[in-house]
């Protein structure tokens, strides 16, 4: 029955999109065990190449942690399946950043399997866990898009268990013989899920037995809606949207439900932090004009008919970057030493330079896939995911060849032009 629920998740969100090489996120309790045995059995009917798994332990547990990371290293051994391994200690990193374990964890655990490579992530979220996450957004007073739940594919990230609940999961496990260990973090009501898991799905089952299956079905229902929604915004920011500066026009003309998402979109845009109570007072201004304060000493100002974010420190907008190019030998790597990621950052390889190495401003679409990173983003992304100010970005310092951007301040270099102890003669920048 699991096997059937996974090939429709499989088949209905066209999951798979002919990749060959599958990571399963293991952790080694019963659901990623349950996800690697079934698509380890469904391998050749579902035409892939490789599967292999990553583990990554989180440093919460001690001793049960590392039994977990032991556990899942034999079993991958027995089952001659190939592991990548990470770890971090996310206690300390939780208190150095002022984030909670849980949100700790989930951060560090992407950053990782953001580095594997492979086609796609395969984690092993199933509708158990759906209608926990649809709870615990209602819970804070969610909006639409936090009531779609778990969507069955983000980027390359696929959940083919969204059909299927823990009960499928255990019967799976005992009627396959696949063993699995037990989080003890997962019995008790410390953290906020284990309290909607124990507490409040029970009372629901109660009332229908078939609660996870309704929520699934409700959110797939939702998400279409939100996607929908979603496109329009998307096409009216883009034609509204001028060097960061958002066009007013006509926008009392707009749906409330269009025109604040418009909002949230343009905020998103320029890295600027919001939470609904700032989304509600810009929309304000946005129909009759004024100034509203955000986070991070930055304003919303809507005037003249455009709405554009200011920065309270005036000298972060306007900065003049100085940037120095060396050529030289490549003497990084010498006696085998490791090299600082930080350094690499800043170090291009000559030899795989195409044509001319020219330094300018951003330029629109410009893009690049970055060293050990698997895909390639925009720099209007990469400026948001890295918190570039919005006023300095005109002038960020950005280096490119023949064949597109090599290097970007603060953000690092192209994977192709990136040096290693391979590399001949270097370029080492640096910058003022």
């Amino acid at each position: 029955m699991m096997l059937n629920k996974i090939k429709d998740a499989i088949s209905l969100f066209c999951l798979l999109n002919n990749a060959k090489h599958i990571t399963v996120a293991l952790s080694g309790g019963a659901d990623s065990m349950a996800l690697l045995g079934a698509l380890l059995s469904l391998k050749e009917e579902l035409g892939i190449t490789k599967i292999t798994a990553a583990h990554f332990n989180h440093q919460i547990r001690g001793l049960e942690a590392q039994r977990d990371q032991e556990f899942v290293q034999n079993w991958c051994v027995a089952h001659n399946v190939e592991l990548y391994l990470g770890s971090a200690d996310v206690p300390q990193y939780a208190s150095d950043n002022n984030l909670s374990v849980e949100l700790a964890a989930r951060k560090l655990r992407y950053q990782f399997f953001d580095t594997l490579d492979t086609d796609l992530i395969a984690t092993a979220h199933t509708a158990s866990d759906n209608i926990e996450t649809v709870l615990f957004n209602l819970t804070r007073g969610t909006a639409l898009s936090g009531l779609c739940g778990i969507p069955p594919k983000r980027d390359r990230y696929i959940r083919p268990l969204i059909f299927c609940t823990r009960a499928d999961i255990e019967d799976y496990c005992e009627s396959s013989g696949i063993q699995y260990v037990t989080d003890s973090t997962n019995l008790c009501d410390d953290y906020t899920r284990n309290k909607i898991r124990h507490n409040i799905v029970p009372v629901l089952k109660q009332l229908n037995p078939s609660a996870e299956a309704a929520v699934t079905r409700m959110t797939a229902s939702l998400r279409e809606d939100n996607d929908f929604i979603n496109g329009f915004v998307q096409g009216e920011h883009k034609a509204r949207n001028q060097n960061g500066q958002l066009l007013l026009k006509d926008f009392d003309s707009l749906h409330t439900a269009v025109a604040k998402r418009l909002i949230v979109q343009h905020c998103q845009s320029c890295s600027i932090v919001t939470d609904n109570l700032h989304i509600n007072q810009i929309y304000d201004i946005c129909l009759s004009g004024g100034k509203v304060s955000l986070p991070d000493n930055m304003s919303a100002i809507s005037k003249n008919g455009v709405l554009i974010f200011e920065s309270a420190q005036k000298q972060t907008e306007n900065i003049n970057f100085t940037v120095d190019i060396q050529k030289t030998d490549n003497d990084l790597f010498e006696n085998c030493q490791k090299v600082h990621n930080l350094l690499l950052k800043n170090i291009l390889d000559c030899d795989k330079i195409v044509g001319q190495l020219v330094l300018r401003q951003r330029l629109s679409g410009d893009a690049i896939r970055l060293k050990n990173k698997n895909c390639t983003k925009t720099l209007k992304k990469l400026f948001c995911e890295y918190k570039i100010p919005v006023a300095q970005r005109t002038s960020w310092p950005i280096l490119a060849d023949d064949d597109g951007i090599v290097w970007i301040y603060k953000i690092g270099v192209a994977d192709r032009c990136a040096a290693d102890k391979d590399s001949k003669k270097i370029y080492k920048i640096s910058v003022k």
